[in-house]
């Protein structure tokens, strides 16, 4: 399918499975609560998250690489942040450092044009998308989008007898329940 995109920081691995989250689920939520946490992303999955988390977390810093939410974000979620008290939104923004021992986080480093900032929190979201993980498939010719998802018509790929389904495939709605869906066509198929 698809793997979850990371950031370019160094020690990002040790952190993971225990402070940085890619998803905000009610699990996530219960282990935040009444904390701090940082969210990276602009795009409506992040939003979605933010609005969520704000409900469960003290503050919710949204650290955003682009000018602003408006470009990446549908308009409800823009307005539904910016009337949360408890979300700030950091734009031209992005996290260079964590720092923490025996794998668990204790501070986020965050640079802007002001320089570099240290705050203290415990959890780490990332939602700044997926990657497919097609690039086994290049020698085999089935045709993928410039981003590497699998090009499909009626869940078959150009290569007669072969689907794609779920995550991998371009204009996926990348949720569970879709690609349990699609698996129950292609079996039909």
């Amino acid at each position: 399918g698809a793997e979850y995109r990371r950031l370019g920081v160094e020690n990002l691995s040790d952190y993971e499975g225990s402070h940085v989250h890619y998803w905000a689920s009610p699990l996530e939520a219960r282990l935040c609560m009444g904390q701090e946490v940082a969210l990276v992303g602009a795009g409506n999955s992040a939003g979605q998250a933010a609005v969520f988390l704000a409900s469960h977390v003290d503050k919710v810093w949204m650290i955003v690489r682009g000018h602003s939410l408006d470009a990446t974000m549908s308009r409800y979620l823009c307005d539904r942040i910016a009337a949360q008290p408890n979300i700030e939104v950091l734009t031209e923004t992005e996290v260079v450092g964590l720092a923490g021992e025996g794998g668990a986080l204790e501070e986020v480093t965050r640079r802007n044009e002001d320089g570099q900032t240290c705050r203290r929190i415990r959890h780490l979201f990332l939602l700044i998308g997926a990657a497919p993980n097609t690039e086994w498939l290049a020698p085999s010719g089935i045709a993928r989008d410039p981003k590497g998802f699998l090009l499909t018509d009626d869940l078959m790929t150009n290569k007669r007898g072969i689907f794609a389904i779920g995550d991998v495939r371009a204009g996926s709605v990348k949720r569970v329940a879709a690609s349990v869906g699609e698996g129950a066509q292609v079996v039909a198929a």
